[in-house]
This record gives C-alpha cells, sequence and structure tokens, in this order.
C-alpha cells in the first residue's frame, strides 16, 4: 500500500502544477507576435521560452500587450471527441483483520459521443491484501450540457494478481502459492467540474467487487495435491479524478 500512496502522491502533485505556466501571445510595440510560455515576469522584463530550452528576455517597455493562447473552446463533459482520464481512490472495506483502506489508480481512454454518453479502456494498479492490475471497459454518461454535471460510470473486467506468496511443502518439495485474480465490477455516480479549458475535476462515490482465486498446492512423499481459495472483495470507493479533452 505504501507504493501505491506513493505513486498517487506523486500523480496529484505532477497534475497540480498543470496549468502553472500557460502558453501566452507577447504583442511588442511594433505589433509584432512572440508565442511560448512565460517563465520569468517583473517590473522590467519578461522571460519568454520559446522553445525548450531557449529562453529570450523582452524589456517591458517593447510590450504593448500579453495575451492568453486561444486554445478550441470546450466547457463541458457533453463536447463529443477523445478522452484521457485519471483518477486515484480509496478502498474501504473489510478483511479478517477487520477494516481495511487500500488505494487504487487508474488511468483510462476513450471517446465520448454528443449526447454524453463515453465508452473507453483503462488499467492501472491497486491493492487488496494482493496487488492487482485491472484492465476493463470503461462506460459513462454525464447528463446535462453543462460545467458543472453529475455522472454515472459502470466499469467490468479482469483484475490480474501480481504477487505470489511461499506455499506448504514437506520433505524438500516447495511452491508458491498461484494468485490468479479473477472478475471485477465497478459502478457509482459522481459531480464533473470544469476548472480550465479542456480539463475537468471528478469527484465520486462508487461500489468496487474483485474475485481473487488462490491456488496453492501442496507436496509430500510420493504425491500432490492443490486447494484452491477464492476471495471475493466488496468495497466502497472514494475518488478523486481528471479529464482531459
Amino acid at each position: 500500500m505504501h507504493r501505491l500512496t506513493a505513486i498517487a502522491v506523486c500523480v496529484l502533485l505532477t497534475l497540480s502544477a498543470t496549468g502553472q505556466h500557460r502558453k501566452s501571445t507577447v504583442v511588442l510595440n511594433d505589433g509584432s507576435r512572440i508565442s511560448g510560455t512565460i517563465v520569468g515576469d517583473s517590473a522590467d522584463y519578461l522571460d519568454v521560452k520559446i522553445t525548450s530550452p531557449q529562453i529570450i528576455r523582452i524589456g517591458r517597455g517593447q510590450v504593448s500587450s500579453v495575451e492568453a493562447a486561444a486554445y478550441p473552446l470546450k466547457k463541458n463533459l457533453k463536447t463529443s471527441g477523445y478522452y484521457a482520464r485519471i483518477n486515484t481512490s480509496i478502498l474501504s472495506g473489510k478483511n479478517e483483520n477487520g477494516n481495511q483502506g487500500s488505494i487504487s489508480i487508474h488511468l483510462s481512454n476513450g471517446f465520448q459521443f454528443g449526447n454524453g454518453l463515453a465508452v473507453g479502456i483503462g488499467s492501472g494498479m491497486e491493492e487488496l491484501d494482493v496487488l492487482l492490475v485491472p484492465l476493463y471497459a470503461d462506460l459513462r454518461f454525464t447528463p446535462f450540457n453543462t460545467g458543472f454535471s453529475p455522472f454515472t460510470w459502470i466499469k467490468t473486467g479482469y483484475g490480474f494478481a501480481l504477487s505470489e506468496q511461499p506455499g506448504s511443502y514437506m520433505y524438500d518439495y516447495s511452491a508458491d502459492v498461484e494468485q490468479e485474480g479473477g472478475f471485477l465490477f465497478n459502478a457509482g455516480v459522481g459531480i464533473s467540474m470544469f476548472t480550465w479549458n479542456r480539463t475537468a475535476v471528478n469527484v465520486g462515490i462508487g461500489y468496487r467487487y474483485q474475485k481473487v482465486t488462490l491456488n496453492q498446492p501442496s507436496y509430500w512423499w510420493g504425491g500432490s495435491s492443490i486447494m484452491q481459495t477464492v476471495t471475493q472483495y466488496y468495497r466502497l470507493e472514494f475518488h478523486l479524478g481528471f479529464v482531459f479533452m
């Protein structure tokens, strides 16, 4: 869980920095225009990054105005087109040791139609007593054509288990416990808020189901057997996500 927590923190810090340095167009007194990212701003000059790592310095006396770069305007989640979505979630539930919380990180992409229906595929990493990599189909619906709208989602697919545990052995025979993963299902509702042009923040709450199959071989003198254990996880999910369109 500590590994996933560290990854989630890094992702959120990276996303929080998005938009701090936006592209601008500097209009000079002679009418010429310079487009780039303003990386330094003082009373005497502007530092503008044209191409990495090239930075030019323009005296304030030469600047007539500074304009924000224009992008195709997308104000709401019912705009049709391709999207990318990243979210981190807290999965809360119980196991044999009592209450448990874990971190889930997902990335999905797909296409959204003008009626608010979006279809895509996604994957990620999460921990439910065992480390899992889910692969799923993602279906979402946004009913309102506004910058602030509720939405609902359904995910279904398969969670692949990555970790293994030592198996039981006798007479110097040893084996690994094989974690097979299993079917997953996730559904929930949330709120989408367009905070920047072409970028939205999602918050939501949902239900998460995951099946994990455990095959534990045992060996003894002259024979062997495999004991199969199926564990079903039921989790309440709280998630924070970002959508880029």
